[in-house]
């Protein structure tokens, strides 16, 4: 999962846990049929029902029960009830499973728990069945399940999500990938740009961004190979040329220098691009490389005069 987009998937899956009843069991379903590759769920057979079970996993070993919440004012009651029947009707129609997993959105009070707990025992180690038992939430489905899942299958369960084609600088992605796949390597150091305090300073940067660009600037070599080795030889120009677009934009919104650069950094690597470092410390990199490079912020009167009499 691209770490940028954690916390929409998150509260996408706070939000489908609210909903009671049916509608909670058929979206834990859901999920779980694409954390596993053989997740089944038995229709109920008559006066069979289905034995207990919301889903079978792991060639049987695995056996689900799921219980969504009922507004009632007996709810600890009808939670007890439920686990204690789906756990026996469980136990004695399916012979196969070594783990059960109670799946629930409903508060899980004392009653439940003295029931549980109780046949935990009832089912420990040195049993004649031992079993794993465990209740999961939606805090342990997101970490257990959801959190695991390919983007693309978090994609297609919650459609919507906000991808890529809200970057204003979208083709840099892949730039992007290429630095967060390692650390910054011991040869970049040697060759350090200098950073331009006159520049920092003519622009009031504040010490913390300074600190993002000093680390970002590592990368700084790697950044310049990977436009070296582009298929088009003025890609740097033109992604220089849309620097500036965007800087010129954001400061007609703001005149405030920190909340230019973070809306830079959004328009490179996304909303919240700082809950993945790696991610982030791109973004320093690609950044710094064109406030280096004069295409973005304001150029000291004193490095302008340098650069036309070295261009004389």
């Amino acid at each position: 999962m691209t770490s940028n987009w954690r916390d929409w998937y998150h509260l996408r899956h706070q939000q489908s846990c609210l909903v009671s009843g049916a509608q909670f069991e058929d979206y834990v379903s859901r999920i779980l049929g694409r954390f596993h590759d053989d997740f089944t769920n038995p229709a109920p057979a008559g006066t069979l029902g289905d034995g207990g079970c919301d889903g079978l996993a792991d060639a049987g070993t695995i056996l689900y029960a799921c219980y969504g919440q009922r507004p009632a004012r007996s709810a600890e009651r009808e939670l007890q009830a439920k686990l204690v029947s789906d756990f026996t009707r469980g136990r004695d129609s399916w012979t196969t499973f070594r783990t059960w997993r109670f799946v629930t959105n409903a508060p899980v009070g004392p009653e439940t728990l003295k029931s549980f707990t109780s046949l935990q025992q009832q089912h420990g180690a040195e049993t004649q069945r031992p079993l794993t038992m465990r209740i999961w939430q939606p805090g342990q489905l997101w970490t257990e399940v959801v959190s695991t899942l390919a983007q693309q299958v978090l994609d297609e369960l919650y459609p919507g999500a906000p991808g890529v084609e809200n970057l204003e600088l979208s083709d840099l992605l892949p730039l992007l990938d290429s630095l967060g796949q390692s650390d910054s390597s011991a040869d970049d150091a040697g060759s350090i740009r200098p950073v331009p305090a006159n520049k920092m300073d003519f622009n009031n940067l504040p010490l913390g961004s300074r600190l993002e660009f000093n680390s970002g600037r590592l990368m700084a070599p790697r950044i310049e190979r990977w436009y070296a080795e582009a298929s088009d030889p003025a890609l740097s120009d033109a992604h220089g040329e849309r620097f500036r677009a965007i800087y010129l934009a954001a400061r007609e919104v703001t005149p405030e220098p920190i909340e230019i650069l973070e809306r830079m950094y959004v328009a490179v690597a996304g909303a919240n691009f700082r809950m993945d470092a790696r991610r982030a410390n791109a973004a320093y990199a690609v950044v710094s490389y064109f406030f280096d490079s004069c295409h973005i912020f304001e150029t000291p009167p004193s490095v302008l005069g340098s650069t036309h009499a070295a261009a004389n």
